[in-house]
């Protein structure tokens, strides 16, 4: 049976995870080896242990790991195990860096065999040729590393140095293996080194972070690195069920790191960790204490414009929050300058360079929003606490302040206290569309209904999403302001094609209030053919709906609306679309557009007789004989 050579093995991986692979078969890291003709299987002890599994008699090779590499070609567990089969022994064993080391020999009695002094002699050649076993040899044995934090981010920023490219950046398709840093510190954390552990986790995460300007990291390979350093520091701290002065210094550093961080995703990272370490009331009460210094208090001034809560967004915003609707992004809901991924994804993507441009809206958003409107501009200091660690020139974003925010909403609820909690929500609920509503809800389950209307109908006249807000205002009103409950349905109707509040609307109105509503919601969605054409089948119109769909000349729309609307003429159906048909399929080339076409035959078939589909196929056939792949993807759909 022929297995991979390492000229081919090299083929399958980046030079990163070649490398990295070769130390691990050198480190003879790999157990349990199992060849079964074309199948392969092993486990690969690295910070952890991983199963590996090849199949060689497929084109290409298939490969899996259990590990979390997801990056270019195959991973150096992989590696390690295509080059151990690759050196074995005609016999089936293994050979090692010296050919005679097989992997059925019984490692403890060799090691029980060997003389002392022989031993030591080894394992100084050893250490000598390979640092990272030296470093792990000074964790097992428990002895001072001599090295810092900053000594351990010094050396993974040279691996950085190392591999920028000429324009200065890491390219988004190379990967630095820190995976050396996570052995050792998962040696450190196995022998009880709590503090050097830690320190490890922390270089790497910091380092990192400190890099990512120079980083294209579209993928989130990075981030998720940082993700796991600071989730490693928080475990292993955790793990070790200290008493609250010895976790002191570790909500320290996480809380300093979670407000200071420069990225919002790495912030959050943070605030998980924090929420991973703090267990008990005390840890929970000193986070807040830490939290509390590094926030100078919250200033709202800049929305109030000196006016009253009434005054300002009733004459303000009023005008202009009625027209927003939640399939459209404006450009005042983010701060002012460059728009940065985080201002369209909420940190959501661990993304900061961008490998590929222009993206459009939908490359960021998908479909919550069907445009982005350049309204009035906005400024940073709207939606800005003060913090303590900002120069004055480097202003707090929103999303950075709702963070904070939040967690101190956390933090108060952890420790009961209500007073305090109440206190702030009623400074910050206007900061937020969330905390409006947090707050309103607190408020009703206090039975403090009125203060909680009040709550909504400020958040509802400031925000530019207000769906939430408005369904919770909608029952607070459903008993007791009748008219208030239906204006609000409408709204949510109106404003955001809330096809639930049209349901719960059409309860509460009798025949004649309906009857004027309706006539209200036709005349608005006019303008909407697709609304329009929506509210007909909700409602069951399907003649009015037929009427639409044969206006709006389009193709998607009667496919979409085909099952409901159909039933009113399905010959008359048929026709329509094959009138749009015939001039959308010589509209353009290419396959794609084929099994488009495909696509929509697919939906006529059943509308007419056979033999009368069957013609119309036949007419396009030989309309468009000249185009073989037309005819192929037609086959191909079975017409």
């Amino acid at each position: 049976m022929a297995y991979p050579s390492e000229e081919e093995i090299r083929s399958l991986c980046t030079e990163q995870s070649f490398e990295r692979g070769r130390n691990y078969y050198h480190q003879d890291r790999i157990q349990e080896l199992d060849i079964d003709g074309e199948e392969i299987s092993a486990t690969v002890r690295g910070s952890r242990y991983y199963d590996v599994t090849i199949d060689v008699g497929t084109d290409p090779i298939r490969t899996r790991c259990s590990c979390p590499y997801d990056y270019a070609g195959d991973c150096k567990h992989i590696v390690s195990v295509l080059l151990a089969v690759e050196n074995r022994e005609p016999d089936g064993a293994t050979a090692g860096t010296d050919g005679s080391v097989s992997e059925t020999v019984d490692i403890d009695s060799l090691i029980e065999q060997m003389d002392a002094a022989d031993l030591r002699t080894f394992l100084r050649e050893v250490i000598e040729d390979d640092r990272d076993v030296r470093d792990r040899l000074v964790a097992f044995t428990g002895a001072d590393t001599g090295k810092s934090v900053y000594d351990y981010k010094q050396e993974i920023d040279r691996l950085f140095d190392n591999a920028v490219s000429r324009r200065g950046m890491v390219e988004h398709d190379t990967y630095i293996d820190v995976s050396q840093y996570y052995d050792l510190a998962e040696t450190h954390r196995d022998q009880g080194h709590v503090d050097t552990a830690t320190d490890i986790y922390r270089a790497v995460g910091e380092a990192i972070r400190e890099n990512l300007d120079r980083i294209d990291d579209s993928g989130g390979h990075y981030g998720r690195e940082v993700e796991n350093a600071i989730q490693s520091y928080a475990e292993t701290v955790a793990e070790q069920d200290l008493d609250h002065d010895e976790k002191q210094p570790h909500i320290e550093y996480l809380c300093g790191e979670f407000v200071d961080a420069d990225y919002s995703f790495s912030s959050d990272y943070y605030n998980d960790a924090l929420r991973t370490l703090c267990t008990t009331q005390t840890d929970h009460e000193y986070w807040l204490e830490l939290l509390e210094t590094r926030i100078s208090g919250v200033s709202l001034d800049s929305l109030t414009a000196g006016q009253s809560d009434s005054e300002q967004t009733t004459d303000s915003v009023s005008d202009q929050t009625r027209e927003r609707t939640e399939d459209i992004l404006y450009a005042s809901d983010f701060t002012d300058g460059p728009l940065t991924t985080d201002d369209f994804t909420g940190g959501a993507l661990d993304i900061e360079h961008l490998a590929v441009g222009p993206l459009q809206l939908e490359s960021f958003v998908g479909d919550a929003f069907e445009e982005l409107r350049v309204d009035d501009p906005t400024t940073v200091e709207a939606h800005t606490v003060d913090i303590d660690s900002l120069s004055s020139d480097e202003k707090s974003s929103s999303l950075r302040t709702r963070n904070i925010l939040s967690t101190f909403i956390y933090l108060l609820e952890q420790v009961d206290n209500e007073a305090v909690l109440s206190m702030l929500y009623e400074e910050i609920y206007l900061e937020s569309s969330r905390f409006c509503k947090q707050y309103a809800e607190r408020l009703r389950e206090e039975g403090n209904e009125d203060r909680a209307i009040d709550v909504l109908e400020d958040g509802i006249k400031t925000f530019r999403s207000t769906t939430g807000l408005e369904w919770l205002a909608a029952d607070c009103y459903r008993d007791r302001n009748p008219d208030k409950y239906r204006d609000i349905l409408k709204q949510l109707f109106l404003d955001h094609r809330e096809w639930e509040a049209y349901d719960d609307l059409k309860e509460a109105c009798d025949d004649q209030q309906w009857q004027s509503m309706y006539q209200e919601f036709e005349n608005s969605l006019s303008e909407d053919r697709q609304q329009l054409i929506k509210l007909y089948v909700h409602d069951g119109n399907l003649e009015k709906a037929f009427a639409e769909l044969k206006d709006s000349e389009s193709l998607s729309l009667l496919k979409r609306y085909r099952d409901p609307v159909v039933r009113v003429d399905p010959v008359e159906y048929f026709e329509c679309y094959r009138d749009q048909l015939v001039p959308f399929a010589a509209g353009e080339t290419g396959r794609r557009h084929y099994r488009e076409i495909a696509s929509h035959l697919d939906e006529m078939q059943e509308l007419v007789p056979r033999e009368r589909f069957e013609e119309f196929v036949d007419f396009l056939k030989e309309k468009h004989s000249n185009r073989p792949a037309f005819l192929d993807e037609l086959e191909k759909a079975g017409f």
